[in-house]
């Protein structure tokens, strides 16, 4: 069966980066929303048990509820913001060390840089190395990335069973072949439908 896309690239530190990059930003917003709700669970029951909010009336207890709501939702917001800015330059450094250090690991065990292949067939994609080769099919991508350089996708091995494993197929935007990445992109958002008709930009 005939491809519809295909990606071709050496992994290199840079290329490796890109993906890095794709992997470490994305995880740092799903830690940031965790902790942001996490803390703002645990604040509320602390309040509960140790406060008196309200003052022990319905009217008052309402009250209470809708300034901490909008003052969590202010504060989740603000802490968005900063992951999005200040922590995401951090995230990037450690994105640069990953790859060198995924770069070495990868090049001792095959003796040689890797060329990374990726496959995009009508149903499923196909990641292709010297080492391994793994096919997904594009119900169990869950979301869609896109960074300055680089286009991932997010896999969930057992969509039906909450943690599951994920993974996360990255390449950088130019080692597509003979075809634009707006088309591309299209196609994915077209194949992928669990990823809700959007791409996540990083």
């Amino acid at each position: 069966m005939a491809y519809n896309y295909r990606v071709v690239y050496e992994e290199t530190i840079e290329t490796l980066e890109t993906v890095c990059e794709l992997y470490d930003v994305d995880s740092s917003d799903l830690t940031m929303k965790f902790i942001a709700a996490g803390l703002g669970i645990l604040v509320l029951v602390f309040i509960f048990i140790y406060g008196d909010p309200g003052g022990g009336t319905v009217p008052g207890l309402l009250f209470f509820l809708i300034k901490y709501l909008l003052g969590w939702a202010a504060l989740s917001a603000a802490a968005m913001l900063v992951n999005r800015t200040v922590w995401r330059k951090a995230v990037r450094a450690t994105a640069a060390g990953d790859a060198q250090e995924m770069y070495q690991h990868r090049k001792a065990k095959s003796g040689k840089a890797i060329i990374a292949q990726i496959d995009f067939y009508e149903d499923r994609f196909e990641s292709v190395t010297k080492i391994k080769k793994k096919a997904f099919e594009y119900g169990q991508v869950v979301r869609l990335l896109e960074s300055q350089r680089g286009l991932g996708l997010v896999v969930k091995k057992d969509l039906d069973m909450p943690g599951s494993p994920r993974a996360m197929i990255g390449f950088p935007k130019d080692a597509l072949l003979d075809a634009q990445i707006e088309d591309l992109k299209g196609f994915l958002l077209e194949k992928c439908k669990k990823a809700d008709g959007k791409i996540k930009k990083l």
